[in-house]
């Protein structure tokens, strides 16, 4: 007996359901994460919608026929992520929106990963199949490693440097501010936190120097145990640094009659409160 052209194909059974809540709960830890590395404070409102936009779209481009897996990509997730972190974080300008979608894919590539990691070494956890309770459990934990190690660069990264841009009397001043998170010098009256700027950079910000902008500041310091520095209150400021761009109204900035930083790297001291 001959047998021609005998094939076998084998199915499996996709649950939609199942992969649409999968994917809810595995959006919800990204666009947290992603709203996070951008800075942006997004509502649980938006970050729901974004997953739930998200995971219908998965769910639609899954049962498209007819195209690869990587026209799949192509073709929907791309523009799936992109729709995602414009609902969740409300970027400004394309460059922000592909950033944004470049963390979104590094940190999916990166809770992916810790997932099969941990079912490849702890056998319990590989006992218990696809299912999505175990799946968004372990998710969940790579979400809370990397929220925490977010964090903590963050905050390291908050410590450091930023360019903050004065109004000044022939166009924008900029100088270069160290963010002191021991700097405690408040405005007595409206107790507003106070930066404090060299003397010389004074120069270039007259307009600023009127009598109903004039403050007094009170201070402490080692060495010294209290003084008074003048300082004077400017409409606006803005910061910018890689965690992006603040604008701050009526700011109170102190004169130092002197140089604040010894080697010239920067010019201002700004409070954690002023900082982004």
């Amino acid at each position: 007996m001959e047998v021609k052209d005998c094939k076998v194909q084998l199915q499996g059974t996709i649950y939609i359901d199942s992969i649409f809540l999968l994917n809810l709960v595995m959006d919800l830890y990204l666009l947290t994460l992603t709203c996070r590395i951008l800075g942006k404070t997004a509502t649980y409102s938006r970050i729901f919608a974004g997953s739930v936009i998200g995971a219908a779209g998965y769910c639609t481009i899954l049962c498209l026929p007819g195209l690869t897996y990587m026209l799949k990509v192509l073709l929907g997730m791309l523009p799936l992520g992109a729709l995602m972190i414009k609902i969740s974080c409300r970027t400004k300008g394309i460059k922000e929106l592909l950033r944004g979608e470049g963390y979104l894919f590094s940190v999916s590539f990166l809770i992916g990963g810790f997932i099969i990691f941990l079912r490849s070494k702890i056998p319990f956890l590989n006992g218990q199949g696809d299912t999505v309770a175990a799946t968004a459990g372990i998710g969940f934990a790579g979400f809370v490693i990397c929220r925490k190690l977010i964090d903590r660069y963050q905050r390291k990264k908050k410590e450091h440097f930023c360019r903050v841009l004065l109004p000044g009397d022939a166009g924008m001043v900029e100088v270069m501010a160290l963010i002191d998170t021991g700097n405690g010098l408040v405005e007595p009256i409206s107790k507003k936190p106070v930066a404090i700027l060299e003397e010389k950079e004074w120069k270039n910000l007259k307009i600023w120097m009127k009598p109903e902008k004039y403050k007094i500041i009170p201070y402490h310091s080692i060495g010294k145990e209290r003084g008074m520095l003048e300082g004077y209150e400017i409409d606006a400021v803005e910061i910018k640094s890689d965690a992006g761009d603040k604008r701050l109204d009526k700011v109170i900035i102190a004169i130092f009659k002197g140089k604040i930083s010894q080697k010239g790297s920067y010019q201002m001291i700004l409070p954690p409160e002023l900082s982004i």
